[in-house]
């Protein structure tokens, strides 16, 4: 376990001469609320035996300044030790390297270690440390034979070099005690450092830190001055009061007048455009990652999916797979192990689709079987189930396909069959073979489950002949756009809903790139592909049914707690009424 003594580390800030926007030439020792928190945050981070810090920031809020200071601290008191600061481009690199020297030049010979060497490449230091510089975009091979135990990674988000980042973690140190690793960025749209981000989000031993432009006590309009009388009219727009009812409920912070009166002035005087403001200047880290004017999906009905969605915990379990289908178990499992969600579970007399989209079927980066189900009405679709699992085998996968569609009755499968999605398709077809040959119970059993499920019929939307034979759906660029058009307009209009926070956070990255719709760089679309392989079953082949039964959402609730002989006894009563002329049609 690390101790990163805080109070020594603020005492040696203070001894350095720094170069300000507002005051000039002046000593670090007033520091900003944005630099003391994530200092404050990394040092509970190390206590917790924490060493991989990932810092999503505003513009100007000193992150980088008091970074620098923590890069030469560290070498410092850590004799022998092997750091490296990485940047995104040369100019910034000899900016940090003429920043390091600065402060070295200004302090006191008590608070120093003497320079034995510093130039364009390294700072070596008399105890024997060194610092590495280093561009992120000109190295295919960042940290090759450097063996890293202290890393200051800036601007992350612009870093192009994605294999160079893969070269440069594997080349960290895993356990040594004193190790220190901070990648800090602005957030540039979902990039590689947007992963990088989640994955700290999530992960046990890595710590994601949001750094707000709230948190600069600089950052706020002096009530007697002009700016506040001219920008604070005593009321929050609409989005205003989501933002700053979230700043509380996420990281327990009130957002005063003298805040928004700044807020309101920098975005109309300064940045002079909301989305970019949103971007530089964000809120709350999911306002920090907008791609501006080129997300497919609505940023805005995503976040309230995303509130919605927390209103709706899933069932988690994991798949125990034998050697026959029989053998297939599901076993409940923790949230972080689970590979099946379970929002709702079957209704007996419900209609569903399921999407299914295999590892590498929709793309090269679509490295994940994924399979989603929505339970399907006349008015729109819910969500509730999904599996995705990079772990699999193609015939494991058509398992848990037919053990969903046998779960979830009345179900049409739409299959992608690009890549392995024919192989999954031919098991599917083996499987029922085999419950044709099998005798008993375990026959019929089969044979039911593979019985109750439907398959997408694929037909050309210019063609006047109706359905084809072909089963299963093929995306292309074109009927990529179908699907994914389909389920834009269904989300959007709040007719689809989607409890899966993968699946939203997967939406999020979706861009329209001239005529493509994708996912940029590495980022996984496989939870999106079987979402929109499952709408456009539900809007071609089976939402027309349910419009001329009438089965809305409210119908089908009601009708959840009656057997199929009631259900059928009214439907035929209405039939009569219809024919009488007592019933609209």
């Amino acid at each position: 376990m690390s101790k990163f003594n805080l109070k020594h580390f603020y005492h040696f800030c203070s001894q350095l001469r720094i170069e300000t926007k507002e005051q000039g030439l002046r000593k670090m020792d007033e520091l900003l609320g944005t630099q003391t928190y994530v200092m404050d945050e990394i040092a509970k981070g190390l206590k917790d035996d924490k060493h991989f810090f990932v810092i999503l920031k505003g513009r100007q809020l000193g992150i980088t300044t008091i970074s620098l200071a923590l890069d030469l601290y560290w070498q410092f008191t850590h004799p022998g030790w092997q750091g490296t600061l990485v940047s995104d481009s040369e100019e910034n690199r000899d900016m940090f390297r003429s920043t390091l020297d600065m402060y070295m030049q200004g302090l006191a010979k008590q608070y120093k270690i003497p320079l034995v060497a510093h130039n364009r490449n390294q700072m070596v230091l008399k105890n024997r440390s060194r610092l590495f510089y280093q561009v992120a975009g000109n190295k295919a091979r960042l940290g090759q034979g450097k063996a890293i135990t202290y890393l200051h990674g800036t601007e992350a988000a612009s870093w192009q070099n994605e294999e160079g980042l893969a070269s440069l973690i594997a080349s960290l140190a895993e356990n040594n005690p004193e190790r220190l690793y901070i990648f800090e960025s602005t957030a540039r749209g979902f990039n590689s450092f947007h992963e990088m981000y989640t994955t700290a989000k999530r992960s046990k031993s890595q710590v994601a830190i949001f750094c707000g432009w709230w948190r600069n006590q600089f950052y706020s309009a002096d009530p007697d001055g002009q700016i506040y009388k001219v920008y604070w009219d005593g009321r929050l727009t609409p989005e205003e009061k989501d933002w700053v009812k979230d700043i509380k409920k996420l990281y327990n912070v009130t957002i005063n007048s003298r805040q928004m009166a700044w807020w309101r002035w920098k975005m109309h005087e300064g940045i002079k455009d909301e989305d970019l403001m949103y971007q530089e200047f964000p809120p709350t880290e999911d306002y920090a990652f907008v791609m501006t004017g080129t997300s497919f999906f609505s940023n805005a009905r995503c976040t309230d999916a995303a509130k919605e969605s927390k209103r709706h915990l899933p069932a988690t379990y994991r798949y125990a797979f034998g050697q026959l289908f029989q053998d297939t178990e599901v076993l409940k499992s923790t949230e972080r192990l689970a590979t099946l969600k379970i929002w709702e579970e079957p209704v007996n007399n419900g209609h569903y689709v399921i999407g299914a989209d295999p590892a590498y079927g929709s793309s090269d980066w679509a490295d994940r079987f994924c399979i989603q189900v929505y339970r399907c009405y006349a008015d729109g679709l819910d969500q509730v189930a999904e599996f995705a699992t990079s772990d699999l085998n193609t015939y494991q996968f058509a398992w848990v396909i037919a053990h969903l569609a046998g779960a979830y009755k009345n179900a049409i499968l739409n299959l992608e069959i690009n890549g392995p999605g024919q192989a999954v398709y031919n098991e599917l077809t083996n499987l029922r073979r085999m419950a044709s040959a099998m005798e008993g119970a375990s026959g019929r059993g089969l044979m039911d489950v593979l019985g109750s499920m439907q398959n997408y019929i694929w037909r050309r939307n210019d063609s006047l002949s109706g359905p084809s034979n072909s089963k299963g759906w093929m995306t292309t660029q074109s009927t990529k756009e179908r699907m994914m058009s389909y389920m834009k307009d269904f989300f959007e209009r709040q007719m689809m809903n989607i409890y899966s926070m993968d699946c939203l956070d997967e939406m999020k990255t979706i861009v329209r790139d001239g005529g493509s719709i994708l996912a940029p760089g590495r980022n996984k679309d496989d939870r999106v592909i079987a979402s929109a392989l499952a709408v456009v079953a539900f809007a071609e082949q089976l939402q027309p049914r349910l419009i001329m039964s009438r089965e809305t959402r409210a119908v089908s609730k009601a009708n959840e707690d009656k057997t199929p002989e009631e259900i059928s006894i009214g439907r035929n009563v209405s039939d009569y009424l219809k024919r009488v002329g007592l019933y609209g049609s």
